[in-house]
């Protein structure tokens, strides 16, 4: 747990160390739209803590999600969506929205997450309920990190808006904060979560260009953070505020050429805290993604609108 404070905490006080940015080690495209389509397997499960019963998990019936994301200049937009699981006849509704700036050595996403109708996994008691179709997650989440080494290109591992020509890897804070609902209805009777966190993360990414244009990227992120939870069943209300732990751990790999991109990454997320309420939840999320994305030139019309609007930002800044 030392060892954990001092990881996170450290990456704030890089920001005060001189680098010098090498033109060789990045090419940008942001003057190019990338369009990008991807799969992935990512799992949706929660472990339901009761303490009166048995503990049980509840899993969403969606074996894979796909998403078209497109990003142009210092903005980028995605939506995913997911087609139902045909082995089994539980219904999930599933969207997820997010929206980018880039900003120089910034990056902010802003995610708009809903989740809905859940199915009981593991061996099931007789008589136990197996499908939870109002039990329901709404999230809006945003996030904010910097990168600190300016020859490291994380728009390369993750937006694929830049061009990493020179093998390097930076340390990245990043600031987590996001409120979240879940909820349920047992036996006409109604369960809700409401969920405040926020978090502070030591990202650490390294990319090794193999042959100008593979690349594999290894990826941590260990964070620690707060969260404040508003547990309600029925008439009884429960606050608590809890300290949290959570790990990321990626692994990236693809090809990068002027108009093509295509690649994979393996991701695996844990995320845990301990609450007094009648349900205790523990999140979890491990996924494998491909993705392969285009880049070409933006029409005109775009080019003028988007230049207009750099223009006025210009003349907001000198007054």
């Amino acid at each position: 747990m030392k060892f954990l404070f001092f990881l996170i905490f450290s990456n704030f006080t890089i920001f005060s160390f001189s680098q010098v940015t090498d033109s060789n080690y990045k090419t940008s495209f942001k003057h190019k739209i990338m369009l990008k389509a991807n799969v992935n397997t990512q799992t949706e499960s929660y472990s339901i803590q009761d303490n009166a019963t048995k503990n049980f998990s509840l899993t969403a019936n969606n074996n894979f999600k796909f998403a078209l994301s497109a990003n142009y200049e210092f903005i980028g937009f995605s939506i995913g969506f997911s087609p139902k699981a045909r082995n089994l006849p539980y219904k999930t509704a599933f969207q997820d929205i997010n929206l980018r700036l880039f900003l120089r050595q910034w990056i902010q996403n802003f995610q708009y997450r809903r989740v809905r109708g859940f199915y009981r996994n593991g061996q099931i008691p007789e008589s136990a309920q197996v499908e939870f179709p109002h039990f329901k997650t709404t999230s809006w989440n945003g996030e904010t990190s910097y990168v600190i080494n300016s020859n490291f290109s994380l728009k390369h591992v993750l937006f694929n808006t830049e061009w990493q020509r020179k093998s390097a890897g930076s340390l990245i804070p990043t600031l987590r904060y996001g409120y979240q609902r879940i909820s349920d209805r047992l036996e006409d009777t109604k369960e809700a979560q409401n969920i405040y966190s926020f978090s502070i993360a030591s990202d650490y990414y390294y990319t090794w260009v193999i042959e100008n244009n593979w690349f594999v990227t290894p990826a941590v992120s260990p964070a620690i953070g707060l969260r404040y939870l508003d547990y309600n069943f029925g008439s009884n209300n429960t606050q608590n505020t809890l300290f949290t732990t959570a790990l990321n751990l990626g692994l990236y790999f693809g090809y990068t050429s002027p108009k093509i991109v295509a690649g994979a990454n393996f991701n695996f997320d844990s995320k845990a805290s301990k609450a007094k309420t009648r349900t205790n939840i523990l999140s979890d999320r491990s996924y494998a993604k491909l993705y392969f994305g285009y880049r070409f030139n933006a029409p005109k019309a775009l080019e003028r609108k988007v230049k207009r609007l750099k223009d006025k930002v210009k003349r907001i800044k000198s007054l």
